[in-house]
């Protein structure tokens, strides 16, 4: 017994220095590894911060569709939490070369939810069905701003039997890190096509 307790004196005397000094290099290195106050550090919070971008599009997806479908007022609740609240949304139309200007310019989400609800019910819309997909998004150096790139196919239903409308195109948008969290902070649309689809006459 004397020789085993002897052995693990000796072990341990060896051991804990070592534990100790990792312990404290763990420490360090977390300390050193924390980002400033004010700054986003890589990976997991990027990774966050991606998803959490990523959600803005379904979020003004969602917002859209709930005014194609006639709820306005449930369209404007969902955009204030996809956007600021003085984002602008801009929309190109179909064949527009690259320095014509906006067929569209409004100065907020706001205003583009009341523009879409008279739009969509003066074109006869009951409902509509927006897509959103190919996000690619790219967090800017300081990691509080970032660009978003998106393909959009949007169903606008005059007729759930035989009439459609559908558009094709590409959202270009801003986001920013706020308070409440990200938001969008400039959505703008350039269409590639946009068609009417009939059902043939039986």
């Amino acid at each position: 017994m004397s020789t085993n307790s002897g052995g693990l004196s000796r072990f341990l005397r060896r051991v804990f220095p070592v534990v100790s000094t990792l312990a404290l290099a763990g420490a360090v290195t977390l300390t050193l590894a924390r980002p400033a106050e004010g700054t986003r550090s890589n990976g997991l919070p990027e990774l966050k911060a991606l998803q959490e971008i990523e959600q803005l599009e379904y979020c003004y997806a969602a917002g859209t569709d709930a005014i194609g479908g006639g709820d306005l007022a449930k369209g404007k609740q969902i955009f204030s939490r996809c956007f600021t609240p003085n984002a602008p949304v801009l929309i190109w139309e179909a064949g527009a070369a690259p320095g014509d200007p906006p067929v569209v310019s409004v100065p907020s989400a706001e205003a583009w939810a009341d523009f879409m609800g008279v739009l969509f019910a003066e074109s006869g819309y009951v409902d509509t069905q927006h897509l959103i997909s190919n996000i690619r998004i790219d967090i800017l150096p300081g990691g509080n701003r970032a660009k978003i790139t998106s393909y959009l196919i949007a169903t606008h239903i005059v007729d759930p039997l035989g009439s459609v409308q559908v558009a094709h195109g590409t959202y270009e948008n801003e986001a920013v890190w706020t308070p409440s969290g990200w938001r969008l902070s400039k959505r703008t649309f350039r269409t590639k096509a946009f068609m009417p689809l009939e059902a043939p006459a039986p």
